[in-house]
């Protein structure tokens, strides 16, 4: 399976992908920084304290890879069912579960790490930024800091499973465009926040998307063995 993966990750290119997240962690901290500077200018009080920040920074971030996700099946999945290349890679003498596998675990993993080591990237360099610039003058404590870890870990997860949902509707059609604009959708609906209030806040909805995900993610090689690649 490790030998898979390592050849999907050559085969697509993927620190190709992790350049890109790269530049999407510098684009964060850049609006990381100008949210409190307009929230000063229109006269809100909502960046005020790092609580706030920190979830404004972990729905960017959530927001962001999930659509990377949606990005990664439409590359790996459904741009080689749409090319045939996936019939040349059921040709091998691998079982159609394992390539499958391989693909998913792929992408779910870089998810859930991007989402985890990206909220760390910005937040710390936020910190380091604000130290000086003082954007916000409130102080961080040991505490927050802890609960924010432990919520970003769920979160990671949770949107793991809720980005693999593109999947179903990009396999109707085999369409790479209907892949990309439901993961967009996706975080439009469940991503946005609100005045502090998101969707995602509500923990029976994202536990109950990740499952969703999870189990497309099961049904799309569960028969595999039995169907032919059209």
């Amino acid at each position: 399976m490790l030998k898979l993966i390592r050849l999907e990750i050559k085969k697509h290119k993927m620190f190709g992908y992790v350049k890109a997240a790269f530049i999407a962690n510098i684009m964060m901290i850049v609006l990381a920084c100008i949210l409190p500077i307009i929230d000063s200018i229109e006269g809100d009080s909502y960046f005020i304290d790092y609580k706030m920040m920190l979830i404004a920074i972990d729905t960017m971030v959530r927001g962001t890879f999930i659509v990377f996700s949606g990005v990664l099946i439409a590359r790996l999945i459904i741009d080689e069912y749409k090319n045939k290349t996936m019939h040349l890679l059921f040709m091998y003498p691998i079982k159609r579960h394992t390539i499958m596998l391989a693909k998913l675990i792929l992408i779910s993993s870089f998810t859930f790490i991007a989402i985890v080591i990206s909220n760390f990237i910005v937040t710390a360099a936020f910190y380091g930024i604000n130290s000086f610039a003082h954007f916000i003058t409130d102080t961080i404590t040991m505490r927050i800091i802890a609960e924010q870890a432990v919520k970003v870990l769920f979160t990671a997860l949770f949107s793991a499973g809720l980005g693999l949902i593109p999947l179903y509707f990009g396999m109707i059609k085999k369409s790479v465009s209907t892949t990309i604009v439901t993961a967009v959708l996706l975080v439009g609906v469940v991503g946005s926040d609100i005045n502090g209030f998101s969707l995602f806040n509500v923990i029976i909805i994202p536990v109950t998307l990740a499952a969703i995900g999870f189990m497309v993610a099961y049904m799309s090689f569960k028969n595999i063995e039995k169907v032919d690649v059209n």
